[in-house]
């Protein structure tokens, strides 16, 4: 039975998305959220196909364009872990026609991780990468090997390139010795279950297809079915709400010791750290109050926020002729999104970051950072340094303190500095939820003493006993 809170989080959410449906003149969309790799509510908004009467829903299949990318680099990492190929190869190794591709002067060799992060030195390729789907294979072969445009050398700087992941793709095949687009339905989505996944239109079962469309002066366009090509790698993928909430909840459980995927959990894992700064933005969080910044990389296939509010946010976006679509979940929480449009270049991506962050913000309780959340040596030397500040002892600076304090800080200079803070006190009390932790060898908390509160801050050695190897006593800072 769900919690009232869930059933406020869908209520809340189906309006949020019905009223950015007709914001954004969007024939339909079809969202659903995932809440520890399962599914808990979908719906639908819309039509299927303009005066059909359908409306979408977790089942119906939407072109996913570059959300693509993700099983793209899943697949290299598949390759990788069985030893056919490293990330750190030249990509000429497999593909000898690149070698006359024209590498600015000075330039490294693209390896296969350049391709993988956007790091490759090509130029943005939007939107002519979007019409280039199904470029035949000889032709785009032929069409690399006559040499390509860069805009800086290799490992210069990150830069959306949908040639990169097409090249990617053949890299697949040539290692596989399987097709693309065989390789990616018989090692991913076949184990996942993922029935309604495809490369091809032609594929999708009636009811559940759903149709793209372009906004002209003249009204809505359909755009026409495309078929498989050389582009397939970099977004080629229709999938549903139902399809997508499985391949989510894959990264999700990549720190779940039971948990079965044709990818192990490792590298799962590594598809998710951030490989490539790609940018950095402030802006103010009205709900806090407060200037925020996000700072945003490239990983293998998807991308990574670092919100300084809410934490970590994984993601990928999608926008293709026809359609638009977003994936995005919150690690911390195990809250997830997946939202379909299908109108070209529908935003998905604002309207499914604006609905994760409502719930992270408004409806999961930020975790309370206790001792048991550290090392038992950093809760212990918490402990010891609240003894330190009211009656210094130099036994347990002796058996506590790393090597390196007393070259920091003389002792008796460290003894007198914290005296002065104390001012004479003879006690202090920890303040309860007042810690925070970095890592578990960190500790910052507060305490109350009879000169007001003071904030203390440690930092344990890697040696083995850890020992303190940074303490900070100050006055709290006024509110």
């Amino acid at each position: 039975m769900l919690s009232m809170d869930y059933e406020e989080i869908f209520d809340l959410l189906d309006q949020h998305f019905s009223s950015y449906k007709l914001d954004k003149n969007i024939p339909g969309i079809a969202y659903g959220l995932i809440k520890d790799g399962e599914l808990v509510h979908a719906r639908g908004f819309g039509e299927t196909v303009i005066d059909s009467g359908e409306c979408p829903n977790q089942k119906s299949v939407f072109r996913i364009a570059s959300m693509t990318k993700s099983f793209t680099a899943m697949a290299i990492l598949l390759l990788r872990d069985r030893g056919r190929l490293r990330l750190d190869d030249d990509i000429t190794i497999y593909l000898p026609w690149t070698d006359s591709i024209g590498i600015p002067d000075f330039g490294h060799p693209i390896t296969i991780r350049d391709l993988l992060t956007m790091n490759a030195g090509f130029p943005t390729d939007d939107p002519w990468g979007d019409r280039q789907e199904s470029l035949e294979i000889e032709s785009f072969d032929d069409l690399v090997s006559q040499g390509l445009s860069f805009t800086r050398a290799p490992r210069m700087g990150f830069e959306y390139s949908n040639l990169g992941y097409a090249l990617l793709g053949r890299i697949i095949t040539v290692t596989s010795g399987v097709d693309y687009l065989e390789f990616v339905a018989n090692e991913i989505h076949a184990p996942l279950e993922m029935s309604s996944t495809t490369f091809h239109q032609s594929n999708v079962v009636p009811a559940q297809f759903v149709q793209g469309y372009a906004e002209f002066a003249s009204g809505f366009v359909p755009e026409p079915l495309t078929i498989p090509g050389a582009f397939s790698p970099m977004g080629g993928l229709l999938s549903s709400v139902a399809d997508l909430a499985k391949w989510v909840a894959g990264f999700q459980s990549a720190w779940n010791e039971s948990s079965l995927h044709p990818l192990q959990k490792w590298s799962r894992r590594e598809m998710q750290e951030p490989q490539r700064h790609a940018r950095t933005a402030a802006s103010h969080d009205d709900h806090a109050n407060k200037i925020k910044s996000i700072t945003t990389s490239y990983a293998f296939g998807l991308m990574v926020d670092g919100d300084s509010i809410l934490g970590r946010f994984v993601s990928h976006s999608g926008g293709y002729p026809g359609f638009g679509s977003h994936m995005r979940w919150h690690p911390a929480s195990g809250w997830g999104i997946v939202a379909l449009g299908n109108r070209t270049y529908a935003p998905m991506v604002f309207a499914a970051s604006e609905a994760l962050a409502m719930i992270v913000r408004d409806f999961v309780a930020p975790k309370i950072i206790t001792e048991s959340d550290v090392w038992q040596e950093t809760a212990a030397a918490m402990s010891l340094v609240e003894k330190l500040i009211t009656a210094w002892d130099d036994a347990i600076a002796d058996q506590n303190f790393a090597s390196n304090m007393d070259l920091d800080q003389p002792r008796s200079e460290r003894a007198t500095a914290i005296a002065g803070v104390m001012n004479g006190g003879s006690g202090v009390t920890r303040v309860a939820g007042s810690m925070t932790s970095n890592t578990p060898a960190h500790g910052k908390w507060l305490v109350s003493s009879e000169s007001g509160l003071i904030e203390l801050e440690l930092l344990m050695s890697p040696t083995r006993p850890a020992k303190i190897q940074s303490l900070k006593v100050a006055k709290a800072p006024d509110e």
